[in-house]
């Protein structure tokens, strides 16, 4: 497997940890390595890499210089070693394509690539599955004795903070093997160095992760959305409580001040049977205010 890698001589893989080591490989190989914001064909572009390694995602740059099918392709890793000779290999020999042809071999690093970033937001998934658990938890409770507040999010809160992050960067990174693979196919069409078929496929299967990911944000997006409604519905529980109990005092009320006023004529006082006159008008008075509440439907 060695043996073949040093035969590839239609790639250059570098490494540089910093701005001055990239300008010295670029004057060794006398190629612009210096990556342009806006790159036309044959400039060095960046692209923004993701991986898992041990659980843990990791985020690294890549710099990216393609050119004619007969020149080398060059990729200078700035951090995590990113790029896996040997499955490029397999994948070349797989797919019955040139060793020497620099464009399959950037097709088949492009695929390597989005294969890496596949597992990132598989990762990702499994970590919105956690917070439709705890939303799960949030909407059973609603309406009954544990129903939470807004004190319980700061759980979700901070898992849901922890995947935007990530997710922006994946989105990153979809974004420029998208740019990669049309400058790919640019190339392609010129120079008629390979079937056309092959990189739209590519492009396809790119596009169809970049869906993937917009539904993963907005997933995120609707389980906090939901959070926040089902705190909502909890807070108002507890307003309907105290709503409930203020028409339930405010006739009693009413009448405790009526009669503290201490007027010098209240005939009824001496009246036969006042006191339950009275007390049957303070039940009629507090079930009025309970009737229309329950009637307008605000006690469901």
């Amino acid at each position: 497997m060695t043996a073949r890698f040093k035969d590839m001589v239609s790639w250059r893989r570098l490494q540089a940890p910093d701005r001055q080591a990239l300008e010295d490989l670029g004057k060794l190989y006398r190629v612009d390595l210096l990556p342009q914001a806006q790159a036309s064909l044959g400039m060095a572009t960046r692209i923004r890499c993701v991986r898992l390694s041990d659980e843990q995602m990791q985020v690294s740059d890549l710099i990216w210089c393609l050119g004619e099918d007969d020149q080398p392709l060059y990729t200078v890793e700035t951090g995590h070693r990113l790029l896996r000779p040997g499955q490029a290999l397999e994948r070349l020999s797989a797919q019955e394509m040139s060793l020497s042809s620099s464009h399959a071999l950037a097709l088949t690093l492009l695929y390597q690539l989005l294969a890496q970033t596949s597992q990132v937001l598989d990762r990702m998934d499994q970590g919105l599955s956690v917070s439709t658990l705890s939303l799960r938890g949030f909407l059973s409770n609603v309406g009954t004795d544990y129903s939470r507040g807004a004190e319980d999010m700061i759980d979700l809160d901070s898992h849901m903070a922890t995947l935007h992050k990530p997710l922006s960067h994946v989105m990153h990174s979809i974004d420029d093997l998208e740019q990669a693979a049309q400058r790919l196919r640019r190339w392609i069409y010129q120079e008629k160095s390979m079937d056309l078929g092959r990189v739209d496929e590519l492009i396809a299967a790119i596009e169809g992760m970049q869906r993937r990911a917009h539904f993963a944000i907005e997933r995120q997006r609707f389980h906090w959305r939901a959070a926040g409604e089902s705190v909502a519905m909890s807070d108002l529980n507890v307003t309907k409580v105290f709503t409930v109990l203020w028409a339930l005092l405010v006739p009693g009320t009413a009448l405790i001040n009526w009669y503290g006023q201490n007027f010098h004529v209240m005939p009824e006082l001496s009246w036969e049977g006042t006191m339950w006159v009275q007390l049957v008008t303070v039940l009629l008075l507090t079930a009025v205010p309970i009737w229309t509440i329950k009637k307008s439907g605000a006690l469901r």
